[in-house]
């Protein structure tokens, strides 16, 4: 049985999240928790170990000049992936985004048919990947 879990309760988790994210982005830097967006989610396997995640950020968009929230990271380990999970990391986020008073949320993929498939609309694309939102309500 796999479970997502808010790290809130789970805070113990977080530096094993950021390692597994450095193991796919060496040079991912960014912290895990602020005031300004929400704690991340744990996707954690039987006998709680950790499967995978998905972590918050904000970051300024170009037009209008406003703070926004984005998802920074969603990773699933590969024994665990084609199942599901990361579409339920990314709905669940924007559920928690949601509930924490974001009205929309942005991400920056280079895997935008999974963000197509749940219904997020492409703002811009460069040559490194697609930027995507998702409007709540």
């Amino acid at each position: 049985m796999v479970k997502v879990l808010q790290s809130d309760a789970q805070a113990h988790r977080l530096d094993a999240l950021l390692a597994l994210f450095k193991t796919k982005w060496p040079d991912f830097e960014s912290s895990l928790t602020g005031e300004r967006f929400p704690s991340p989610l744990l996707l954690l396997a039987a006998s709680d170990r950790l499967a995978g995640g998905l972590s918050f950020t904000t970051a300024l968009l170009p037009d209008p000049a406003m703070e926004a929230v984005w998802i920074n990271a969603v990773m699933v380990l590969p024994e665990f992936q084609r199942r599901g999970f990361a579409s339920k990391l990314i709905n669940l986020g924007c559920a928690t985004a949601n509930a924490f008073g974001t009205d929309r949320l942005f991400v920056y993929t280079d895997v935008p048919d999974l963000y197509i498939k749940l219904g997020w609309r492409e703002v811009s694309r460069d040559e490194g990947g697609h930027v995507f939102t998702k409007v709540f309500g």
